[in-house]
């Protein structure tokens, strides 16, 4: 149990999809300060556009801006995930949020690569100023983008049917990688 946060003050690095699928993986909360369509596919979906409550078991997506509620919740959380691409402005922001939030338990999620080279170029550049982040990566898939869409958490998309197993196998097992840092009986990965 834990309150998590997916956040960065970067637009469009997929913290709305990774958020509202580990909520519901993990049958927490999803709290965020930005209206998004999760709001009509999650019942456990909540829009907090001024003051945010402190819950325990949610995951907070924080949409890509600063807030000063915001950071109220990111200094309470037990752990920040913070997605940034293979972009310099997608990393330059990252290490502004690292460095305003280093006392904190961050995870570094290399989302949208093209290629493990682009995990490693994004981890280096990273760890040139924060060289003790944890730090994983999901390549460029619509698993989370479909799953977002069609109402299902990440692991229900995968095991809907063979065809996406198949489909999804090695995205499935790095969204994995993160989803089980928060869960005591691991999904079955492939």
């Amino acid at each position: 149990m834990a309150t998590i946060c997916v956040a960065s003050t970067k637009g469009g690095v997929g913290k709305t999809s990774l958020a509202f699928s580990l909520a519901k993986d993990l049958k927490y909360r999803y709290a965020t300060n930005d209206m998004s369509v999760v709001l009509n596919k999650y019942k456990n979906a909540r829009y907090y556009p001024n003051k945010i409550p402190l819950y325990p078991d949610t995951v907070y997506d924080f949409g890509g801006f600063e807030n000063p509620h915001a950071n109220e919740i990111l200094r309470e959380a037990d752990i920040i995930i913070l997605p940034t691409t293979n972009d310099l402005n997608s990393i330059m922001k990252s290490l502004i949020f690292i460095k305003q939030f280093r006392d904190k338990p961050i995870l570094v999620f290399a989302n949208m690569i093209e290629s493990p080279n682009d995990a490693v170029m994004i981890r280096e550049k990273i760890h040139e100023h924060f060289p003790n982040l944890a730090f994983t990566y999901l390549r460029r898939t619509k698993l989370l983008k479909n799953a977002l869409e069609s109402g299902m958490s990440a692991s229900e998309l995968y095991e809907s049917n063979n065809h996406t197993q198949h489909l999804y196998k090695q995205a499935f097992a790095e969204y994995s990688k993160i989803l089980n840092l928060f869960v005591t009986e691991s999904p079955a990965v492939p």
